[in-house]
């Protein structure tokens, strides 16, 4: 039998079940072409300290620091502080920006404390969504220049990296040709510390590397198919407030962008995509902070002279770079995220006020029953 009530309200649960599909559809179309998927907003700080223990006092002694600053798309500064002011700043080809500390004298047990606090924003970006369609390069843009230009340890010209990327990617699309090499430069290399920066080509004929072997090799497989690409330096860590280390290494991070002409410069990490492959492809996260672009190009140089003696042994210079981490907050904006964590946390809210308005109304509609029956 029909029931006019019953059916009414399956029907509108039907509709409710299109609305909220198509709603989600919306949403999720809209995300997926959205590149900045949030922000991580860090308060830090970093020093460098650099102490003679003798025996000698130096006759000079310079220290170049990176500063933090804007690297579009990956991240902004907002304020930067320098407690110890540097006798100057430069700012190189590739935009570097560094502060430069230099002395005439530098006697024993004589010590240097310099101390920066930045606030600063990463930008969390996922790029994979978009429909990237190649376009041609114009070869006299200046950023194509400076992204092809020749670096020894990131050699197009190799024949073997030459003969590697025609075979890795029979197509002109950019995307795919730097999908590949990224590919190959993560599962190929086995990563091992060294103590220098070996190259591409090291990399190739060895099979192994560090972070800096993983970022060249990318970079020649690229460039030898035309594609610029760049080199840079960063910090890469677990960040979180409290977060504080020493810098030996262990933070030293190397990784490259690729430039796709109208949209710039995308990020790509094969070092970290030997364990998460589609983690850290065209998509960026809190854990790296990037210093300084370009090849040799360090965030920390220290350089010193003294005057020899007889008999006296050569200064001891001691350093220590460290990174403290004072606040971090991070924020996503995916609004699907919040419409299903609001449905999520919504629906046993609901749940527990419908049972409690139904009980309420139980208990009524009993002591309603029983004063009938008591009072006929």
């Amino acid at each position: 039998m029909f029931n006019s009530k019953k059916h009414i309200k399956a029907l509108s649960l039907i509709v409710l079940v299109f609305i909220s599909l198509g709603v989600v559809g919306v949403i999720y179309t809209k995300e997926k072409g959205d590149v900045l998927k949030g922000v991580a907003n860090l308060h830090l700080k970093y020093r460098f300290q650099v102490v003679n223990e003798g025996p000698l006092n130096l006759s000079f002694l310079s220290v170049r620091l990176a500063l933090l600053k804007d690297w579009d798309p990956v991240q902004k500064v907002s304020e930067l502080k320098m407690y110890t002011p540097p006798n100057r700043t430069t700012t190189d080809e590739y935009d570097n920006k560094f502060a430069w500390y230099e002395f005439n004298e530098f006697p024993v047990n004589k010590s240097l404390d310099l101390v920066f606090e930045v606030n600063l924003t990463l930008n969390l970006l996922d790029y994979t969504g978009l429909d990237i369609k190649p376009q041609p390069y114009n070869t006299s843009d200046p950023l194509y220049k400076l992204f092809t230009a020749y670096d020894p340890l990131a050699d197009p010209t190799d024949p073997a990296i030459k003969q590697l990327a025609q075979q890795l990617a029979p197509t002109d699309d950019p995307l795919k040709i730097a999908f590949k090499a990224y590919n190959f430069s993560s599962s190929y290399i086995k990563y091992r510390l060294l103590s220098s920066v070996r190259g591409a080509s090291f990399a190739l004929r060895n099979g192994y590397g560090d972070c800096d072997e993983y970022n060249t090799l990318f970079i020649a497989l690229v460039r030898a198919r035309g594609i610029p690409a760049i080199g840079h330096t960063a910090w890469l860590a677990d960040f979180a407030p409290g977060f504080e280390t020493t810098d030996e290494g262990a933070v030293a991070h190397a990784y490259p962008m690729f430039y796709v002409e109208r949209l710039g410069l995308l990020p790509v990490d094969p070092t970290r995509g030997n364990k998460n492959l589609y983690d850290n492809w065209l998509k960026t996260d809190y854990k790296r902070i990037t210093l300084t672009r370009g090849p040799d190009h360090p965030y920390r140089l220290l350089k010193y002279r003294w005057v020899p003696q007889e008999n006296v042994s050569d200064p001891n210079v001691v350093s220590n770079y460290t990174i403290q981490i004072i606040d971090m907050s991070i924020k996503y904006f995916s609004l699907l995220r919040a419409t299903v964590l609001s449905v999520l946390v919504g629906i046993p809210i609901i749940f527990v006020s419908i049972n409690i308005i139904q009980s309420y109304r139980s208990k009524k509609e009993i002591k309603r029953k029983l004063e009938k029956m008591l009072n006929p």
